[in-house]
């Protein structure tokens, strides 16, 4: 079915025309005595919320202080009503941009019925809204407002999880507009998405060395002390047969006494801090609930696993092996109808919640109003 338009009238379409016909038409809250002509000129006080002769387009041939006749009252009306019924489904329903015949901003008394559903596939415009200027309009909701809840969050560097949408956004500058909330309403905010996984810490570091090099001095007969050049010198090579030294003779006996050594070869090893594997990715923050997500796990997702501590290539060798990076953190749970996204110990915070009802300060809301007819703030 299709939005529909009915009218209280148009009234007297043709035939005689009488008072008390016109009384009982009109003055509704008093259909008994006498009504006079000054009481059926148009009314067109937008201040005004029960007029007896409404102003309408419908209405426009009525006199509003002089020349009045009953000819005039033919095809007037007294009520609008503008209808979505059950079993529709309205994206984004614009209540302004309806069949309303140019009588929002006029003092006839008007309602909007909601009885099908509304939804919304984008936080940023909400499931049903209203934002011209109306008069005398109640919102009468009986079906179903889904606001549009928000997507995960994917990206580390911006954490903060995405806002929800709203349900219904009624602003207005006019006179007299409600929000009547039947038993049966669901007028339900969109959830806020969660926040992203902070990234896993880096695993602890390791130490890796390359060597220093040096040499010290051999002599007669001994090898150079690597220890001359300080702490943690040792020697590694040199200190070969480099020919006879104390050479000589006497006697019945020629030749040297002791061996020339080559020059002592030394190192020590230097050690280099290398950092531990790298900690994983976090995790997603999860979907807020949602017209576009009304059922699923609200859970972010786990964060990836850390890296492996890549080793000492490059260097000669390992001191101690550094450790593997932290897996990242999981991602906000998203939140329910009109609930905001969890936080979590990344620099940001989880999505703000839509409002079920955002309103001008001049918009009521009454009817029943419990846990199960609005998620979310009004």
């Amino acid at each position: 079915m299709a939005i529909t338009i009915t009218k209280s009238g148009p009234y007297f379409t043709s035939g005689a025309i009488s008072f008390s016909a016109m009384r009982n038409t009109f003055r509704l809250n008093n259909p008994t005595g006498t009504i006079s002509a000054s009481e059926l000129l148009r009314n067109t006080d937008v201040t005004n919320t029960d007029p007896i002769l409404p102003d309408a387009t419908e209405n426009s041939d009525v006199a509003t202080s002089t020349n009045w006749k009953t000819s005039q009252i033919r095809d007037s009306i007294k009520f609008y009503n503008v209808t979505q019924p059950s079993g529709d489904t309205n994206i984004n329903l614009d209540i302004d941009g309806l069949a309303w015949n140019s009588n929002l901003n006029k003092n006839i008394v008007k309602k909007m019925n909601i009885q099908g559903t509304c939804g919304s596939n984008t936080t940023g415009t909400a499931a049903a809204l209203m934002d011209d200027t109306a008069h005398n309009l109640t919102i009468d909701v009986s079906g179903d407002i889904f606001g549009c809840g928000a997507l995960a969050v994917t990206d580390d560097n911006n954490p903060d999880g995405l806002d929800g949408g709203d349900a219904l956004d009624v602003i207005t500058s006019g006179n007299n507009v409600k929000v009547n909330v039947q038993s049966t309403a669901r007028i339900y905010a969109g959830g806020g998405g969660g926040e992203h996984g902070t990234e896993g810490a880096t695993g602890q570091s390791g130490t890796c060395f390359n060597y220093i090099f040096g040499t010290v001095a051999s002599g007669c007969g001994f090898c150079g002390d690597c220890s001359n050049l300080g702490a943690g010198y040792e020697n590694y090579g040199g200190c070969a047969n480099a020919g006879g030294c104390n050479c000589g003779g006497w006697w019945f006996w020629s030749g040297c006494a002791s061996t020339q050594l080559t020059t002592a070869e030394c190192r020590k090893q230097d050690p280099q801090t290398v950092a531990g594997g790298t900690g994983g990715a976090g995790g997603d923050g999860g979907r807020g609930r949602g017209y576009n997500y009304q059922s699923g796990s609200l859970a972010g997702s786990s964060g990836s696993s850390g890296g492996a501590f890549q080793g000492c290539g490059g260097f000669v060798g390992t001191i101690t092996s550094g450790g593997q990076g932290e897996t990242g953190e999981t991602g906000g749970t998203g939140g329910e109808w009109g609930e905001n996204g969890a936080n979590t110990a990344d620099t940001g915070n989880g999505g703000t919640a839509g409002k079920a009802i955002d309103r001008s300060t001049n918009v009521s809301v009454g009817g029943i109003i419990n846990s199960n007819t609005i998620k979310g703030t009004y």
